[in-house]
């Protein structure tokens, strides 16, 4: 292949499935590649939502420390360079098809997805790379997901909701079990919601982990621009930082994910300071999640794509625009609970503008269309395009307004090219 362009057309092609979960074509090909984290430590982050800004502030705590990591994570929204980053800095094109050429040399006759074609690209330049930590952000699941080849020294379990059920189970309990599949004998696992399910609490203890679960034993708490943080370090000892935030940080945002990376970074036994934190939550940016941007009225980029991410979208909607008319641009895939998702938007949206989406697996249009006019006394509008629905709804925007574009990745990526 001449560009990473060809090669990432290559890649699609290779497998029948898009996803089929499992590691044994994945075991195999890396045995081939001679993969080595001996000297690394890895930090594998699992969950329903909130992988991308976890990771996202524990990044940027470990450069604020000086420390040199590798960044895995997925989808892109822009450019699939945006999935491995050293340093936080993306990799080029050329080393991405060196990558794919030794892979795909590496590989012979075994047949690889397309995610796993990218995550052992990921994990071959780690490997290459001298690198003090690695983080790793699960694609699916967690216990046959191909980041799962590779054994973490700290878990980190989000949150589990209901999504991917066709493949993870339909019970928070069974999607539990497969997210635990990343915690490993005798180490730390963060969990960052009050309610553990009860499949990951026996995963724990016959894994004999150690957990360090958000309102035990750590806690997060925002007020008054001000946020409070509680948790252990290495040693058990109790530590604690309060300091001001500005308004719309990610740790005002997502305060549950910045308080698990907080929680993880004191767990690799690196000094700390009130000004280190300031220094990294300051430098932490994150496209596509609560994306704030002024145009004349208020845009608010969200890959929000399942009811839980969409009821933390609505109530964050409602805490900083509680004055404002907010519409709504949604394109969303037929695989997803649309009727859910649309449910926990409904009271804040007085315009929806439905926008079909170009992925192969994007939501009929219509049948989304319909399920809004049945269900909302508010104004739909239907597209075939995320532009031509954007374009559309900024022709009726007033300074006072909100204009929330979710759904989806590709929805909010189409929005991102455009401006």
């Amino acid at each position: 292949m001449k560009n990473l362009s060809a090669w990432l057309k290559h890649l699609e092609t290779l497998h029948p499935e898009e996803i089929e979960l499992g590691l044994e074509r994945v075991k195999l090909v890396a045995a081939e590649l001679y993969l080595d984290f001996t000297s690394k430590t890895v930090i594998s982050i699992a969950g329903t939502n909130g992988k991308g800004s976890t990771s996202c502030f524990l990044l940027s705590l470990l450069l604020t420390s000086g420390k040199s990591i590798g960044l895995y994570s997925s989808p892109h929204l822009l450019k699939f360079n945006e999935r491995i980053s050293v340093n936080g800095v993306d990799v080029e094109d050329s080393v991405l098809c060196h990558a794919f050429s030794r892979i795909e040399q590496a590989r012979k006759e075994v047949s690889l997805s397309y995610f796993e074609f990218s995550t052992l690209a990921a994990l071959l330049l780690f490997s290459e790379s001298e690198l003090d930590y690695v983080i790793l952000e699960v694609g699916l699941g967690g216990r046959l997901d191909a980041v799962n080849i590779i054994d973490a020294d700290i878990s980190i379990i989000t949150n589990i909701a209901l999504d991917h059920t066709e493949w993870l189970g339909d019970t928070r309990e069974k999607i539990a079990f497969e997210k635990a599949g990343i915690i490993r004998k005798g180490r730390a696992v963060i969990f960052g919601e009050d309610d553990i399910p009860v499949s990951l609490k026996e995963q724990i203890s016959v894994k004999s982990g150690n957990l360090y679960q958000i309102g035990n034993d750590f806690t997060s708490n925002v007020s008054d621009g001000c946020w409070a943080w509680q948790g252990q370090d290495i040693k058990q000892n109790v530590r604690s930082y309060q300091m001001e935030i500005p308004d719309a940080s990610l740790l005002d945002f997502f305060p549950a994910n910045a308080a698990m990376a907080l929680q993880a970074f004191l767990l690799l036994n690196i000094d700390v300071s009130k000004g280190m934190i300031e220094q990294a939550y300051n430098q932490a940016v994150l496209k596509g999640r609560f994306q704030v941007q002024d145009r004349g009225y208020t845009l608010v980029l969200d890959v929000a794509h399942n009811p839980h991410a969409a009821g933390y979208l609505s109530d964050n909607i409602k805490r900083y625009f509680p004055e404002h008319d907010v519409h709504i641009v949604l394109g969303m895939l037929s695989n997803k609970d649309t009727q859910n998702t649309v449910a926990a938007l409904q009271d804040i949206s007085s315009t929806w503008y439905v926008a079909g989406l170009e992925n192969s697996r994007g939501s009929e249009t219509k049948m989304l269309y319909n399920e809004l006019q049945n269900s909302t006394q508010n104004s739909v509008v239907m597209f075939d395009s995320v532009k031509e629905a954007f374009l559309e709804a900024e022709q009726h925007l007033h300074a006072n307004d909100v204009l929330l574009v979710t759904g989806s990745f590709y929805t909010v990526a189409d929005v991102l090219e455009m401006i």
